[in-house]
């Protein structure tokens, strides 16, 4: 169990899953620092090619909806957690505010300990991935190399051009939209914050990153 909670509004919600790392702040909070990111992010792993956040913004979340999308964003993204998550973003962007009742159902018991009424609601239960034989940046830095994608490393962040690491994850090639996904599922678990930094060339990114953290 997950006993960390954050403040939002005067409302508790549970810690979001580290393996959604930067698009649970972008889905929750923003919707403008990581949104290509996030929306490359959800589309391979809810497997919707077409899905789009074009129009989305975080602040017309309705109180249920929030709610449902704070169950959601506790536990761990995979493909059903992932259409979770974009059929209430489709739902803000046609202007609804009620949330689909099938999908409720599916994390009714996680929605019933969110009281309405009082400035408190659940812990939720986390979920741990490891590959105990592969450092957690060698598969996302290999890729990088092979995309020839400039990787600023830090000690508990990487800096990229998120613009076209969305590019990569919107790829043609499902095998590398796969890699990729996988590879950033796996910083995200391993406490990597992904950092957006325009234009960062390569060499910007050696005098950038930190050697000890390599």
């Amino acid at each position: 169990m997950n006993s960390n909670l954050k403040c939002v509004d005067g409302l508790y919600y549970p810690e979001f899953h580290a393996g959604w790392g930067g698009c649970a702040e972008e889905l929750f909070h923003y919707t403008s620092r990581y949104f290509a990111c996030t929306q490359a992010f959800l589309r391979n792993l809810a497997d919707q090619r077409q899905f789009n956040m074009s129009g989305y913004q975080a602040n017309n979340l309705s109180k249920t909806q929030r709610h449902l999308m704070a169950a959601i964003l506790a536990f761990e993204p995979d493909l059903k957690s992932a259409r979770g998550i974009t059929q209430i973003v489709r739902a803000v962007i046609n202007g609804e505010s009620e949330i689909s009742e099938s999908l409720a159902d599916s994390y009714r018991d996680h929605l019933k300990l969110i009281p309405q009424d009082v400035e408190l609601v659940y812990s939720a239960r986390t979920h741990h991935h490891s590959q105990p034989d592969v450092a957690p940046l060698d598969p996302f830095l290999n890729l990088a190399g092979r995309l020839n994608l400039p990787v600023a490393v830090h000690k508990h962040h990487l800096e990229v051009p998120l613009k076209a690491l969305a590019q990569h994850l919107d790829s043609p090639n499902p095998a590398l939209r796969n890699s990729l996904q996988e590879a950033i599922l796996n910083l995200h678990f391993a406490g990597y914050a992904l950092k957006n930094h325009p234009g960062l060339t390569h060499r910007e990114a050696r005098e950038l990153g930190d050697e000890s953290s390599l």
